[in-house]
């Protein structure tokens, strides 16, 4: 509770701050002969628009009355113009865009579901292509150990020894 006080207090002496710092700009910019000048003609002005608005008022309130109904009416019709322009584009937007977005949302998905199944498929071949080349490896293993013939010589393979028996 004490601080809305201070809050409160705080707020207040803002307030007068700045209607006293406004009263004395005010003051200080009338010291110049222009600005009063100026000021004296705009605040003319104002009275006299106003004055000859009272005066169209009360001497003929049905032709204002008259005159303010047919702005509403031709602001509200512009409006309407306006509301159906929108609703129209938006009613297009969401025909094409939208649809055309969603396409490409199917199309997408429909490609990242092809590249998902073609990295299976690679890592498949990956998998296949290492299997043989270990086939290989284990081939060669055994094929770098002598093999004993009956009735050969012992013999590695690329060596150029003939079978005693062939020739």
């Amino acid at each position: 509770m004490q601080t809305t006080t201070v809050n409160e207090e705080k707020n207040s002496k803002l307030m007068k701050g700045i209607v006293v710092g406004a009263i004395v700009g005010g003051a200080v910019a009338m010291l110049d002969s222009t600005t009063r000048q100026k000021v004296k003609r705009a605040t003319g002005s104002a009275v006299d628009s106003s004055k000859g608005f009272y005066t169209n008022v009360k001497e003929n309130p049905s032709e204002f009355k008259n005159d303010w109904m047919e702005r509403i009416q031709s602001a509200s019709e512009v409006l309407k113009e306006a509301v159906n322009d929108a609703q129209t584009l938006y009613e297009k937007v969401n025909d094409e865009v939208v649809e055309q977005v969603n396409q490409v949302k199917e199309d997408s998905s429909e490609v990242i579901s092809s590249a998902k199944e073609a990295g299976e498929d690679i890592q498949e071949i990956g998998s296949k292509v290492k299997e043989a080349g270990q086939e290989v490896a284990d081939s060669e293993n055994t094929a770098s150990e002598p093999t004993n013939i009956s009735g050969s010589e012992t013999r590695t393979p690329g060596s150029m020894t003939a079978n005693p028996r062939t020739n």
